[in-house]
């Protein structure tokens, strides 16, 4: 059997995330399109794993991620907080500011949720794994 490099693969896994055509990544590593493909079928949870982390990474840097949105989101909320506070609670525009705030706090709630990771239990031996259920292995990070 022609078998290649751990390194290689987990190369091919790293540039699969990022994006890479297989054409580019076969000139890249010298490995051949059909052999990536079938690493693909094998490694995907792998690469779909890594590429979830590596857009959490670059949505931090472009100020864009969960926790960038959550802290402007919990920010806009104490300043309408505030100003409700200073409102007469009559005034038409308090009950508009309360819309607001409702509005603001679910999506906080939202923004909030954990992501999602995924393993396949193929890996484990047969008599740790159900035919019957989901192949697949899911937790929260």
């Amino acid at each position: 059997m022609n078998s290649k490099p751990p390194e290689l693969v987990d190369r091919f896994v790293e540039l699969r995330a990022q994006g890479w055509t297989y054409a580019r990544i076969s000139k890249e590593i010298g490995v051949s399109k059909p052999t990536l493909i079938a690493w693909s079928r094998r490694h995907h949870h792998r690469v779909s794993n890594l590429r979830a982390l590596e857009l959490e990474a670059l949505a931090d840097d472009c100020k864009v991620s969960r926790r960038a949105c959550i802290e402007l989101l919990g920010e806009d909320l104490r300043r309408i907080r505030d100003e409700l506070a200073r409102r007469d609670l009559a005034d038409v525009p308090t009950a508009r500011l309360f819309a607001l705030q409702a509005r603001l706090r679910r999506e906080a709630y939202r923004l909030n949720e954990p992501p999602r990771l995924v393993e396949s239990t193929s890996a484990l031996p047969p008599e740790e794994t159900t035919p019957h259920l989901d192949p697949n292995i899911n937790w929260e990070a």
